[in-house]
């Protein structure tokens, strides 16, 4: 075992780890930091390496109108209110330390057809995140340890966090003695034991939607709770997307699915597919392909949608699939054709005939139909026919550490583990649905409360 002394360390190498590790090394120069990162450095990074990052911020990177209500209202009032208003407070300031930092921000469009305007972002997606902000932490004198794996942390006789023990690379045990350690290791999502163990035995089955999240295996969840711990957010529901399974690219969006129908094996559909706006229901919909189409779904449409500007739509690398006629398309997908033409011929009928509009609820619904549709349902009668297979890819899980509005860990009396914050996914806060575009946001905005909190407990080691 080798030994070391440090002021901070840090567990995780994406946005909230390395904005915690810079705003310490600037809030306490000449400080020590050590960030710890279980894979390799050309693959540093984890979700946040391969997320296009939005931000929903306005361009001058205030909070949209609706932030805070948003966030509210999707946890059916389950998230920490002061965590929410903290990270509203947060968010222009950060955006313009970020822009410090060498972190160019642009305003965007989304891959949301019906999307009314562009949306903030780092230029470069989250990998400039990573490249810029792992270049500081070493400019400013800190210390980034690849192919190490935190495992436990230290604790003194009265609880409090002193340090933390990891494997490295040849897989000696290494261990690091500080007065704070901040957890910023990611979700479960790589973890098949844990998906399975909170999302039930088809919760392995779920393929992560980058490389990146397959490094986020729930060491960090498991040691908090070991030091005393409590949890927060959604256990067995996550932040998940629909993709092509087919494809060869990470983040294979297939973002289109209101403008057609979903069938599953059966060729039957089972979901509505025109609820609301896609950016509103793209994880409930990945949610119902996992639970219920056993993870795999096709998305069924005509030349209506095929004829259209949808690239940015559409991130997978591969052609849909294409025929003249159902039966013929029904042979390319492997579905019963009497079933696949039997559910088209229903939705049909119950469909209105007219123009597709991509770029707005346009309140055109099925009649007597079950499940219904409830935008978007104009007829399946243009071929050729086209259709897409969809599965869900997990992004993130939602359960996590319990956490405040000062990045501290908390155990189940609220009270907090001295020397011990959790910032990212690790932390615990979103319930129901996912409030897009806010999951990077909330970890730099964090990590630098964390980094902030750590540079004092450098003078005062004892503080809580």
């Amino acid at each position: 075992m080798t030994e070391h002394r440090t002021d901070l360390v840090v567990v995780g190498c994406g946005a909230g780890g390395l904005s915690t590790a810079v705003q310490f090394l600037q809030s306490a120069p000449g400080a020590e930091v050590v960030v710890l990162e279980r894979t390799p450095r050309a693959r540093r990074g984890g979700n946040t390496a391969w997320t296009g990052a939005f931000f929903r911020l306005e361009p001058d990177g205030t909070p949209a109108p609706d932030f805070e209500q948003r966030m509210l209202d999707l946890s059916e009032g389950r998230t920490d209110p002061a965590i929410v208003s903290r990270l509203a407070a947060e968010a222009e300031p950060t955006m313009r330390w970020l822009e410090a930092q060498g972190v160019k921000t642009i305003a965007d469009t989304t891959y949301f057809l019906t999307s009314k305007g562009p949306r903030l972002m780092p230029a470069g997606g989250g990998a400039a995140i990573v490249e810029q902000l792992c270049t500081r932490v070493e400019e400013l004198g800190g210390t980034i340890v690849y192919e190490t794996t935190a495992t436990r942390l230290l604790q003194d006789d009265e609880g409090r966090v002193v340090g933390l023990a990891a494997t490295d690379a040849g897989g000696d045990e290494v261990v690091w003695h500080a007065p704070t350690v901040v957890l910023a290791c990611g979700g479960f999502e790589g973890s098949p034991d844990l998906l399975a163990e909170h999302l039930g035995e088809h919760g392995s089955a779920l393929p992560t939607i980058t490389p990146g999240g397959r490094a986020n295996q729930g060491e960090g969840l498991i040691m908090g709770i070991a030091a005393g711990a409590d949890v927060d957010g959604q256990f067995d529901r996550f932040h998940g997307e629909p993709v092509d399974p087919r494809a060869h690219c990470a983040e294979a969006l297939v973002m289109v699915y209101p403008y057609g129908i979903l069938v599953d094996h059966g060729g039957n559909r089972f979901v509505d597919e025109g609820s609301d706006t896609p950016d509103n229901t793209f994880e409930h919909v990945a949610y119902r392909i996992w639970r219920d189409a056993d993870q795999f779904a096709y998305l069924i449409a005509d030349q209506k949608l095929a004829r259209q500007e949808i690239g940015r739509a559409v991130l997978t690398d591969r052609a849909p699939e294409s025929a003249d006629t159902l039966v013929e398309l029904a042979g390319r997908l492997d579905i019963d054709p009497s079933s696949l033409e039997a559910t088209v011929a229903t939705y049909n009928a119950a469909a209105v005939p007219g123009p597709l509009d991509l770029t707005r609820l346009d309140g055109v619904r099925t009649t007597g139909l079950t499940p219904p549709k409830s935008n978007w349902a104009r007829p399946i009668d243009e071929p050729p026919f086209v259709a897409w297979p969809v599965t869900c890819a997990i992004t993130f899980t939602f359960g996590g550490l319990r956490t405040d509005a000062d990045a501290r860990v908390l155990t189940a009396a609220g009270a907090s583990v001295p020397g011990l914050y959790a910032v990212g996914e690790i932390a615990g806060i979103y319930h129901g649905k996912y409030p897009g575009a806010t999951s990077v946001l909330r970890a730099l905005a964090f990590g630098r409360i964390a980094g902030r909190t750590a540079a004092g407990r450098v003078r005062q080691p004892s503080a809580g």
